[in-house]
């Protein structure tokens, strides 16, 4: 609509020079100016406005909410890391791609009650540095290594990872065989298709790239991710960031390649794995029509595997059915210490 009166302006003006009324098509020529001049002025305040209202919100986050744990200097750049109980095999939990930790606000404080338990952000996410380095597996799997010792944290650990996330862990197994007890596996990635960034992603996370420092986003809602209002600033305080953006935009951009590197680990000997997998009778996930084989290809990297469905959840498992979660969390730090079972091929 903003468009429409100089739009019809334009299109005045130029109907009444080839009639040869000049003077009425230099009148509509003048207000189109002063029409444009003025939208343009109240534009540039608009965006001076929010930036000054988004500088003194960053402002105000960086006083009220500081980083749980603690950053971890890898090689020039920190990586986050929060840990909680003691004991028992490290649990180390990654998420998913344009996630948080807040993601694991349900599940962290309950494996800390039996073992002990670390999230992390990856660079460029949350209160990490960006990396220099490329955004695949085998690179986010060595920073995830470097990170763990350079904290003091003990193999062997069990990995717990959803969605994109999967292909981390899953690599970190296969580099690092040694220091592995077993992987969860929450509603991993399959890899039957290369995930072309469209046109429409790109713009998506540009366009919110480029808002965020005039204050757009943050107003409107839109960083700080899904979740209870009580927590809606300190999810804002990490996410209505240009930097976490441009993080989004390199990971995905480097997808086709993360597919093609992890396409190649296919067996990971028998690694204790459960795959925790989302209720095919829920609508609606873009996976469903392939849901057996996605579920197959995920249980065949190890001889040692499980399947266990979440019922009544979607995709975002960690926060529909935490309990799911835990309960194979505690099933691999038990068998890691020696007081529990083996995984075994069943469905639950």
């Amino acid at each position: 609509m903003a468009l429409v009166l100089p739009l019809g302006l334009a299109i005045a003006s130029t109907v009444a020079r080839s009639a040869g009324h000049t003077e009425a098509a230099r009148t509509c020529f003048r207000i189109l100016r002063a029409l444009v001049a003025s939208e343009v002025l109240l534009l540039v305040l608009l965006a001076m406005v929010g930036f000054l209202h988004e500088r003194r919100a960053r402002s105000r986050d960086s006083r009220l909410y500081h980083p749980p744990g603690k950053l971890i200097d890898i090689g020039g750049y920190r990586l986050h890391l929060s840990c909680a109980g003691t004991g028992g095999t490290t649990v180390v939990l990654e998420y998913g791609h344009q996630a948080s930790y807040f993601d694991w606000s349900l599940v962290q404080s309950e494996v800390a009650k039996f073992t002990r338990v670390c999230f992390y952000d990856r660079a460029g996410y949350g209160w990490s540095d960006p990396s220099p380095r490329s955004r695949v597996p085998g690179v986010m799997a060595d920073e995830l290594n470097t990170l763990l010792h350079a904290a003091g944290e003990q193999p062997p650990f069990v990995l717990v990872a959803p969605s994109f996330g999967s292909y981390n862990a899953v690599m970190f197994a296969h580099q690092f065989p040694g220091e592995v007890a077993g992987l969860v596996l929450i509603d991993g990635l399959h890899t039957f298709s290369d995930f072309p960034f469209s046109l429409n992603e790109k713009l998506s996370l540009r366009t919110m790239q480029f808002l965020l420092p005039f204050g757009l986003p943050r107003w409107r809602k839109w960083c700080g991710g899904a979740g209870p209002e009580s927590t809606r600033r300190a999810r804002q305080a990490i996410t209505c960031r240009p930097g976490l953006y441009s993080a989004f935009y390199s990971e995905r951009a480097a997808l086709p390649r993360s597919v093609a590197e992890i396409r190649h680990v296919t067996d990971l000997g028998s690694l204790p794995v459960i795959v925790i997998a989302h209720d095919p009778a829920i609508v609606g996930h873009s996976a469903d029509r392939d849901w057996n084989l996605v579920q197959q290809q995920k249980l065949q990297l190890s001889r040692n595997s499980e399947l266990v469905v979440a019922a009544g959840s979607g995709h975002n498992i960690p926060q529909l059915r935490p309990d799911v979660i835990v309960s194979a969390v505690k099933k691999l730090s038990s068998q890691a210490s020696g007081t529990g079972g083996q995984p075994g091929n069943s469905v639950k």
